[in-house]
């Protein structure tokens, strides 16, 4: 029998047909992995992000915890060029930048260290013995320390002049600088206090301040990122991949309905803010952060319905509002991206080739709210207990 083979022609036609067939599957495979990528990608994104937003607001939840509300937050003095000079601190802006990611310093007690005082000596720097043996892993310079008498006053702020011995007892302290913050003691008398003259110190409680700086850099590829900043105990931590900005506004105490600083009342306060109506820093189109300069209450003995505490001055913060800006790891394989909007007083952003997810939460600073005004506009003239 006489068979008959393919021409040419019919091989060539086939081998068409399966090319766009297989043209077509791949196309569609592509995709698929491209989609998939993406996705993974938004999941690592966002997962990155709340993280990051749970950390920061942590932090502020911790703030002013166990210390003088003076020292919660830090505006111009850690970490900065020129101590008490704002535009100093952030790479050369200040902590609220409009062309920069911010930045958020925070300081509260540590509830983790406590020793006991057995004697003090010197005349500054001072050396201080503990009942209790130190951490094997030494206390570095520089950490700030709170001496507490018994009744919780005199108190006092101090720092280690130098590293402490791996368990050891004793402990040298040096007296606070400009760039070591805004912590501050107070005698008996409700003065304030710098040194530990009184000779209740010898037999203080002695607390480990913990103080943290969180900013946006790059990582060693480029790649931007969440850090954290503890001085030389931890140095410099990377905490979050793929964190692109960080925004934070502060809303600062207003006065209550009924009260003379109300809008209407008998000296109605200013809102203290860039704009006449504002009570929200960091919102404004030019760098403002709560100063630091403001007047102050005083948060022992003020009424809590002061004008001192309708200021901006960061003791009266009562929630501060934080922005992450999340960002993929890599450029999007499609080409396509996200922009970001108007965030606090960062302008909005077009979209280039990187995915991105906004994410928000506003916290209150708990350990400065006690200090807020909370009873009926009758007892105005009262002072209960100062703040």
């Amino acid at each position: 029998m006489k068979t008959r083979g393919f021409t040419l022609i019919e091989v060539m036609l086939s081998v068409t047909i399966l090319a766009f067939v297989m043209a077509g599957i791949s196309s569609v495979l592509i995709k698929q992995s491209q989609a998939s990528v993406q996705q993974l990608q938004q999941r690592d994104m966002e997962e990155s992000g709340r993280l990051a937003l749970m950390e920061l607001a942590r932090a502020v939840r911790l703030g002013g915890y166990g210390i003088n509300p003076l020292g919660a937050f830090d505006f111009d003095r850690y970490g900065c060029a020129t101590p008490g000079t704002g535009t100093s601190c952030n790479n050369g802006k200040t902590r609220d930048a409009v062309d920069a990611p911010d930045e958020l310093v925070v300081s509260w007690r540590d509830p983790t260290f406590s020793r006991s005082a057995t004697g003090i000596t010197g005349a500054g720097p001072w050396t201080v013995t503990v009942a209790t043996a130190l951490p094997a892993q030494p206390l570095l310079a520089g950490r700030i320390v709170q001496l507490l008498c018994a009744g919780a006053e005199p108190s006092v702020y101090l720092a280690l002049s130098s590293d402490t011995a791996p368990s050891g007892t004793s402990m040298v302290l040096r007296q606070l600088g400009a760039a070591d913050g805004y912590y501050t003691g107070y005698l008996s008398s409700g003065a304030l206090n710098t040194t530990p003259a009184n000779g209740c110190f010898a037999t203080a409680s002695v607390m480990m301040v913990e103080r943290t700086r969180y900013y946006v850099a790059a990582d060693t590829d480029g790649v931007p990122s969440l850090w954290r900043e503890r001085g030389r105990q931890q140095g410099n931590e990377l905490l979050f991949r793929g964190i692109e900005d960080l925004q934070l506004t502060y809303d600062i105490g207003q006065p209550p309905a009924g009260s003379a600083f109300a809008a209407g009342g008998a000296t109605p306060a200013t809102a203290p803010a860039c704009a006449s109506t504002l009570w929200t820093f960091g919102t404004c189109v030019t760098s403002n952060p709560p100063l630091e300069t403001a007047t102050a209450p005083d948060w022992r003995i003020d009424n809590y319905d002061s004008a001192n505490r309708y200021t901006g001055h960061p003791v009266n913060i009562r929630n501060v509002n934080i922005f992450i800006v999340a960002r993929a790891t890599l450029r999007s394989s499609d080409g396509s991206g996200d922009g970001v909007p108007l965030l606090g007083n960062r302008p909005a952003r077009a979209a280039d080739n990187f995915h991105r997810t906004v994410l928000s939460i506003t916290e209150q600073s708990e350990n400065l709210l006690t200090r807020a005004h909370f009873l009926p506009p009758v007892f105005a003239n009262s002072n209960v207990g100062g703040g």
